[in-house]
């Protein structure tokens, strides 16, 4: 599971190409086999994220959340997600891959 999921983030990665210099974030794959997810946070030039993803035809699989800058559990989230250290959501980190 952990390799398929990561193609599926390089090809959401090579369709996001076009926006790369409005995006810089990581796409973790999460779990173990048969229960896995993905994961990740992305920072975003402007306020708009969906100009920046829509030239993903996939971009509408994946649920998106502004996150507060403010929140501590926001910050934590990021700096997890960002640093691969620590379980997601409880579940171990598999895989990841950085766009930038």
């Amino acid at each position: 599971m952990t390799f398929q999921t990561s193609n599926l983030i390089t090809g959401f990665f090579t369709r996001l190409e076009a926006s790369r210099k409005y995006l810089f974030g990581c796409l973790l794959v999460l779990g173990e086999n048969n229960n896995g997810a993905i994961s990740g946070a992305f920072l975003v030039r402007g306020d708009d994220h969906m100009k920046a993803f829509d030239v993903a035809p996939d971009w509408e699989s994946y649920d998106f959340k502004k996150l507060d800058p403010a929140s501590e559990a926001d910050k934590e989230f990021i700096r997890d997600a960002w640093t691969w250290d620590k379980p997601i959501d409880g579940k171990p980190v598999a895989d990841g891959k950085v766009f930038k």
